[in-house]
Formats: C-alpha cells, structure tokens, sequence
C-alpha cells in the first residue's frame, strides 16, 4: 500500500491530466459525487496535518509578516489584477465580471498545503496562511468587492465556518494529536501525502465532471475564458516568484507562499450565488479556475522538484 501511495505522488502530474481528459469526456460518474467533496476536503487535509508536529506550528510564529503579506496578495493584488481581467474580457458581460470580480477575491484553495508537503516546504506555515485567510474571509470578503467591485454581495458567513471548523481546525488538530502520540503515524510520515494526492485525484474527478457540461456548452467563448483564468492563475505564481526575488525570500517561507497566492478556493462563489440566489453564469469564472488550479499545482510542484536537484548540482559543482 505504501508503494501504490508513494506512485501516485510521484506521478500525479500525469494523473492529474488523465483523469481530467476522461472527466471532460465522461463527466457523467463524478457528476454525481458532488456529496464527496466535503468529507473527502477534510480527508485531505487530515493525511496533510499528520505530517506536522506541534513544534512545525509553533515556530510559524517566526513568520508573522509574510503570513500577513499572504493576506494582501489573496484579497488586494490578486482582486485587483482579477478586476482588471474582468474589465478587459467581460466588461459587456456583467455576470460574468461581477464573478470574475469574486474570484479574485477569494482565499487561498484548501489544497494549497498539500502542493506545499509535495514539494518538501514549510507545510505548517501554509496552514497558518490558509487559516488566517479563512478566518478574515467574512469580515473582507464584502469590502473588498465593495471598494473594488461596487458589488454588495452577502458572504455565505455560516457555510465559511463550517468549513473553517470542520475541513480545516478540527482535521488539523486530530492530525497534529496523532502525529504527537502515535508512533504509528510518524514512522509512516511519508506516505500521508501519498494518501492527500489520492483524494486530490477524486477531487479533480468530481469538479471537472461538474463543470464539463458548462466548459462544453460554451464553445469558443469557453477558450477566453480559460485565456482569462489562467492568465491570473500564472499571475499568483508570478507575484510569489517576485516576493521572493525583491525580500530574498528562503525556501520556507517561498514555497508556502507560491501555492496559497496562486490558489483560489472555489466553492465559496456558488455558496454565495446560492444564498442570494443569483444568475448561475456568476459561477463560471470560479467554475474554470478550478479547473485550472488543479491541473497547474501538479504541474509546479513538478517544476519545483527539477529545479531543487539542478540548484544542489551547480553548489557542489560549481561553474568555472
């Protein structure tokens, strides 16, 4: 069992891809399984937490002003960059541009940490970014797509803390408990994110199964839209790279900050739309993006590994 874990992990890139080619073709099965993502969210996060200890997390207390600069580049420089998209692409589309304007705003993607352990980076300061945002999400959700969106927008308060508490705080402490008093959990430490990186793959199986319908019926618009989002999806792993070029940032603080910045959690816009019951097209953007985060993040935490081995080669034998 721990082989077939150890597999997917080191092949989820390509996983990744054909799982999602046979989603947009079959959509019909995963479809279905909309109930899993919850549990399965939870899951994730549980295997992920289980290979933190409570001294990883205390000593994210080191990092205050990047968590804080994670914070300013989920809900200001990303919104600000999404609105402009929206301006360019959507501006005779008003659904769409009120949904693009919300996808911006978003906090980091629950995933984010996973894609952080993969890559062999501070993973307990990526829960802290993530949490941080989630706990903020109600109180600046609202006025950042005031401010920047003249959208007046009822943020679904009840289903955030649910998720707060229930996929994120409660999995992160049974987690942290069992990698403290089980011997079990920490000598098999290695194989928790092989666990995670199946339930991505479930994941990525049930939205890209319930969003094929919406990217098919689109058509060629649906190629813009795609242009649109990972136009800003690339611009969250470019202000990542930037951070770390203009403060010298090391790599325990760079590589959390490379997969919550250029993440966006997804369910929060149809909660939204849901609770004030508004047109459905508000979701697309959120929809696509989705779909794009996770076929991107297996493919940077790919690159990430190339590079780490390159930069080892070049200290130990340097150029002359």
């Amino acid at each position: 069992m721990m082989k077939i874990l150890a597999w997917i992990t080191d092949h989820l890139v390509y996983l990744v891809f054909v799982i999602g080619a046979f989603s947009l073709l079959f959509p019909g099965p995963g479809s279905l399984l909309g109930w899993v993502v919850t549990p399965v969210l939870a899951l994730m996060v549980l295997s992920v937490s289980m290979t933190i200890n409570i001294r990883d997390l205390i000593q994210v207390s080191r990092y205050p002003l990047i968590i804080i600069w994670s914070v300013i580049l989920q809900f200001v420089v990303m919104a600000l960059f999404s609105i402009m998209l929206g301006k360019i692409f959507f501006s005779h589309m008003p659904d769409l541009n009120s949904g693009q304007i919300l996808l911006g705003s978003l906090p980091a993607d629950i995933s984010a940490p996973l894609m952080i352990s993969l890559v062999g980076g501070n993973t307990a300061l990526g829960m802290a970014m993530l949490a941080t945002a989630m706990v903020l999400t109600p109180f600046v959700l609202p006025n950042v797509l005031t401010l920047f969106g003249g959208i007046t927008l009822q943020v679904p308060t009840v289903c955030l803390e649910a998720e707060l508490v229930g996929i994120i705080i409660i999995p992160l402490v049974i987690g942290l408990l069992l990698n403290h008093y089980s011997a079990i959990v920490r000598d098999n430490r290695d194989a928790w994110p092989g666990f995670a990186a199946l339930c991505y793959i479930l994941l990525l199986f049930v939205v890209v199964s319930s969003n094929a319908v919406s990217i098919i019926s689109l058509k060629e618009f649906a190629v813009v839209i795609i242009i649109v989002e990972l136009s800003l999806n690339l611009f969250g792993y470019g202000l990542a790279c930037l951070t770390k070029i203009v403060f010298k940032q090391t790599k325990a603080t760079f590589l959390p900050l490379l997969f919550i910045a250029s993440t966006k959690e997804f369910g929060i816009a149809p909660a939204a739309v849901d609770t004030m019951e508004l047109n459905r097209a508000i979701v697309i953007p959120s929809a696509f993006y989705a779909v794009i985060q996770m076929i991107s993040l297996p493919v940077m935490v790919k690159i990430v590994k190339r590079m780490e081995p390159a930069k080892t080669i070049e200290k130990k034998c340097p150029c002359t």
